[in-house]
């Protein structure tokens, strides 16, 4: 009898202890799965905010764009400046043209550098009057863009002076004259891309 009972209190005791095992690994295990799921959430989280970064980047973008867009005058204005440049770099090609080899006459390059310098005036009072008609946040966005214009209508004035110290001669080089007409119109090309960049910035 005292070993039925023995035993019995013995079985009891290895079946508490074994349940007792099994308690603490499933706890265990399952405290695995809850970290590993805030792991998970980590990146989640990341993209979500990097996401939201960008649309307030995007956002800031856009309320830029509307502080500065053209009117309707300016898209005129602007347009006008654009086609007035063409113009005057078309006429520098064809000056450099017509003062290769023995095609070079000087008089008939004196009128084209009239020409040039007339055109020229026309397209800074087009401008000027862009420019004046700026509002404050247009001219604060837009300042480095008009910054590099006066740069290059610098540059262009004296390329201007240099073909007419030439012209001025009794027997003008003519490929003196091709060389200024050249890089007139290299000048006028770059002038141009800043009024394209410009469109772009106002909406155009």
């Amino acid at each position: 009898m005292k070993k039925t009972v023995l035993s019995l209190f013995t079985a009891l005791a290895l079946s508490a202890t074994f349940l007792s095992a099994q308690g603490r690994g499933g706890g265990q295990r399952g405290g695995g799965g809850t970290r590993g799921g805030g792991q998970g959430q980590g990146p989640a989280v990341d993209q979500g905010q990097q996401q939201g970064k960008m649309g307030t980047s995007s956002g800031k973008g856009t309320m830029q764009r509307d502080r500065i867009r053209a009117t309707d005058q300016q898209r005129d204005q602007l347009r006008t400046c654009d086609q007035t440049c063409d113009r005057i770099r078309t006429r520098a090609r064809d000056m450099a043209k017509s003062a290769r080899g023995s095609n070079f006459n000087a008089e008939q390059a004196r009128q084209q550098r009239d020409q040039l310098r007339e055109q020229l005036q026309t397209m800074q009072q087009q401008q000027e009057q862009l420019i004046n008609g700026f509002s404050a946040d247009q001219k604060e966005a837009l300042q480095n863009r008009t910054r590099s214009m006066d740069q290059i209508r610098e540059r262009v004035n004296n390329q201007l002076q240099q073909m007419d110290g030439e012209l001025n001669q009794a027997e003008p080089n003519g490929k003196l004259i091709r060389e200024r007409a050249r890089e007139i119109e290299k000048s006028m090309k770059e002038w141009q891309k800043q009024y394209r960049k410009m469109q772009g910035e106002m909406g155009v």
